[in-house]
């Protein structure tokens, strides 16, 4: 009897034993069929933290994207002909824009952040604050899921300018921001003999020829023409061919980043050929179709934001040309997303379609911007853009056959912009008192600065 016992418990538990192998075959058949199924399925139809993955643009039909994307911005022409052109294809996703300044921006996230109040679903960082804008945190990893972004798609030297210093890239470039210089092409044929760039180039190997020829034009003219209109343009210029990073090992190197920008605006403000407006300022813009002077310090966007709403005049008589020293880069605003967003896969559908597409390029195209996508410049055709206005020059190739490839450029830093405010208050010193030395606004810098960052050594 207990034998019998023994050999049906045995034979239960090898039934059991055997049963329990099929079910966890069957079980692993099941998810493998899933993960199968899953990998299969285009990639937005996995959700993580509520956005879904990049290429949902691929996986779901633009018509059925929906809602409201909130942005906090200042350039809404832009705002309004871009969203224009992605409404065509994204019918249902409208943009809500609450006007704030650049130079306020930084300021309202900040005040925001303390009041526990809403931010917008996308952010924008400027160039001169971006640095301190990326210390707080409410910026999406791009490069996490969802969005999965590839760095290798964008220009090389790009990655630096939208990072955190952890190194996870938050924004995507509005525009790449190469500069140079415009110039008038009627002053520059009647002082220099010639208005093209090639030529012009060659008359101006070093700032030591262009200050030369600087004196000729202030002799020529009686004293009523300069080469440029302001030190601050100068200031943007000389700082932004400098490589040299201001953050190093722990120390801030203010000498280094500004101490030999100051020294060619001395010697250029010595010599008489630099005027004394102050940069944005009405004078400065009214400057621009005087007629009393030739060079400015102009990025890609300059055409479209400064020159041609001050001189309107359709007359081809602006060109592009390479300064002594190559080309630099100036400005730039990049877009992120809100990492607190309810909406972030509308913002992320927006970025990709204009700043990652052919489409978006088209429309950027239409403000001289380049978006960071390299790939849509390897078409020959798209790259070309003979402007009227400059005389008929192909300004897509001078930016970018000529500036973008040689641009070189140090990590931005939060410590950036306190040090641009340091500086303008000396170029407003240097402008007032033509007997100003280096002598005597650097050490000044230096003192501000410390006092703003008292626990960094600054030298």
């Amino acid at each position: 009897m207990m034998m019998s016992r023994v050999r049906a418990v045995c034979s239960i538990l090898v039934v059991l034993s055997m049963l329990a192998a099929v079910l966890a075959a069957c079980s692993g058949k099941d998810a493998a069929k899933r993960e199968k199924n899953q990998s299969e399925q285009p990639p937005s139809t996995i959700a993580t933290n509520g956005v879904q993955q990049s290429g949902a643009s691929e996986g779901k039909k633009p018509e059925e994207y929906s809602g409201t994307i909130t942005l906090w911005g200042w350039d809404h022409n832009y705002y309004k002909t871009t969203f224009a052109e992605f409404q065509k294809k994204y019918p249902h996703i409208k943009l809500e824009v609450t006007n704030v300044a650049a130079r306020d921006y930084l300021q309202k996230l900040q005040t925001t952040l303390v009041s526990g109040g809403e931010l917008p679903d996308l952010l924008v960082g400027e160039m001169d604050w971006r640095g301190r804008a990326f210390q707080l945190d409410i910026w999406e990893n791009l490069e996490a899921p969802p969005y999965n972004f590839d760095r290798s798609l964008i220009f090389g030297y790009l990655p630096a300018l939208n990072s955190k210093p952890n190194g996870e890239i938050v924004t995507i470039e509005q525009s790449v921001s190469p500069a140079g210089l415009a110039y008038r092409r009627d002053l520059a044929k009647e002082y220099f003999g010639t208005d093209d760039p090639d030529e012009l180039e060659a008359m101006f190997p070093t700032w030591d020829a262009m200050i030369e020829q600087g004196k000729n034009v202030r002799q020529k003219s009686g004293g009523s023409v300069f080469m440029f209109a302001s030190t601050g343009e100068l200031y943007n210029l000389f700082v932004g061919q400098n490589e040299s990073a201001l953050l190093k090992n722990g120390e801030l190197d203010v000498t280094g980043r500004v101490k030999d920008a100051l020294l060619s605006i001395i010697r250029m403000r010595d010599a008489g050929i630099v005027d004394k407006l102050q940069l944005w300022s009405p004078q400065w813009n009214a400057s621009i179709a005087n007629g009393r002077h030739i060079f400015y310090a102009a990025a890609n966007w300059s055409p479209q934001s400064n020159i041609k709403p001050n001189d309107p005049a359709d007359s081809g008589r602006w060109g592009l040309m390479m300064p002594p020293g190559g080309p630099f880069s100036w400005g730039g605003t990049a877009f992120g997303i809100n990492k607190e967003s309810k909406n972030k896969e509308l913002a992320w559908t927006f970025i990709k379609w204009l700043l990652l597409t052919k489409e978006g390029a088209e429309i950027s195209k239409k403000f001289n911007y380049i978006i960071p996508l390299k790939s849509v410049y390897e078409d020959d055709g798209f790259v070309s853009a003979a402007d009227p206005y400059f005389g008929g020059q192909d300004v897509g190739r001078f930016w970018m056959e000529r500036a973008v490839p040689n641009l070189k450029l140090p990590t931005i830093t939060e410590y950036d912009s306190l040090l641009t405010a340091s500086a303008k208050v000396a170029l407003n010193v240097l402008n007032a008192d033509p007997e100003t030395t280096l002598e005597d606004v650097l050490p000044k810098i230096l003192e501000e600065v410390r006092a703003k960052m008292p626990d960094l050594k600054v030298k």
